[in-house]
């Protein structure tokens, strides 16, 4: 049985006064970000486009629904989910719209701060373990391709191939999961315009 993303009880954070200044790279990243986890495209994410996209995900994988890792890939999702709507659904409407979502990833997310570690870190590294369909704790080529189908990246295999190249630090042919979570943190945190993750998802 997955666990299903919880209702928002805890009170919504404060209101953020004024508006933080984002970088226009990180704007535009978070901006395809959103269009991943708003999975039914309503213009807004709710619970069931966070249920929709761990089931995308578990079935682009192959991986069964009651599995372990199953179990953690929809326990992360709704531990992120909890996060995120707690911190960035000011009106309480139980829906994040584009601002509501790029103003609290930046606060939350941009700065490393601990949200990073509490939810988001975990959330990527449990859907990270379902990419490494072997088991062997590496990611192949081959599993990378299939993690962007997943995603829905539509990155051309060359694109993919070269990207799988520059996320490669130490040039061995294969990702680690701390390799590909340094790019994961790269696409939501950087605003340097030449880093390799920034392609991660796809154009942006």
């Amino acid at each position: 049985m997955t666990r299903t993303p919880p209702a928002v009880t805890a009170p919504v954070a404060a209101a953020v006064k004024g508006h933080e200044m984002t970088n226009d790279l990180l704007d535009r990243k978070l901006a395809r970000a959103f269009t991943h986890l708003d999975a039914d495209r309503s213009g807004v994410i709710d619970a069931d486009d966070i249920i929709a996209l761990g089931s995308r995900l578990l079935t682009a994988l192959a991986e069964p629904a009651d599995s372990p890792k199953a179990e953690r890939v929809m326990g992360g999702l709704a531990d992120f989910w909890q996060d995120l709507f707690t911190e960035l659904d000011i009106d309480r409407d139980g829906k994040v719209t584009p601002e509501e979502y790029k103003q609290g990833m930046t606060r939350l997310y941009a700065q490393g701060g601990p949200a990073y570690d509490r939810s988001f870190r975990p959330m990527m590294s449990a859907i990270l373990t379902i990419v490494d369909t072997d088991g062997d704790g590496l990611i192949s080529p081959q599993e990378f391709h299939r993690a962007q189908e997943a995603f829905d990246t539509r990155l051309s295999p060359a694109d993919t191939e070269a990207l799988f190249r520059r996320i490669d630090a130490n040039g061995d042919g294969c990702l680690t999961v701390d390799e590909l979570l340094a790019a994961v943190r790269e696409y939501y945190t950087g605003t340097d315009e030449d880093a390799p993750g920034n392609m991660l998802f796809g154009e942006f």
